[in-house]
């Protein structure tokens, strides 16, 4: 039904918010490192990869720590008879043979890239051609990402 389109889409636009959320506040957060440090602009980004750094850690550790389904965990499942034993080998050689999957892949692929490239060079660019700071630069790169909280939802 289109309410199950409607619920994947905005999934996604908030999985994919990420780009624009890293080039709103990493700007900031090199900026208060370059005020507190007093150092160049080449040794200010250094100490900025900190920042990700803890998130991925904490959010790894939510993950191991987290329960894999509402009902338990699969090896619980599993023992009490609740969830049946998959084969992965069976899943994974059902994937490989799919073309449509292949085809989501491809599709999937480019439109990823383009999008990685868009968040990668649109700071760089408002810097370098006209002349804007490092914040107002991430903020406008920002929106590219930012837009994704509700663009994929109304399609």
């Amino acid at each position: 039904s289109s309410i199950v389109g409607l619920a994947n889409a905005t999934a996604a636009g908030w999985g994919n918010l990420g780009g624009g959320v890293t080039q709103l506040l990493m700007p900031v957060v090199f900026v208060a490192i370059r005020k507190a440090s007093s150092s160049s602009d080449s040794l200010t980004w250094r100490p900025c990869f900190i920042v990700p750094a803890v998130m991925h850690i904490t959010a790894a550790l939510l993950a191991i720590s987290a329960r894999d389904m509402p009902d338990g965990n699969y090896g619980q499942l599993e023992k009490s008879g609740a969830k049946k034993k998959g084969n992965a080998t069976e899943a994974i050689k059902f994937g490989w043979k799919n073309v449509n999957a292949w085809i989501l892949v491809l599709t999937y692929g480019c439109c990823c890239g383009m999008e990685l490239t868009m968040n990668n060079i649109a700071s760089l660019y408002f810097q370098e051609y006209h002349d804007m700071p490092v914040v107002t630069a991430g903020l406008l790169s920002s929106l590219y990402g930012l837009m994704n909280l509700f663009a994929r939802s109304i399609g």
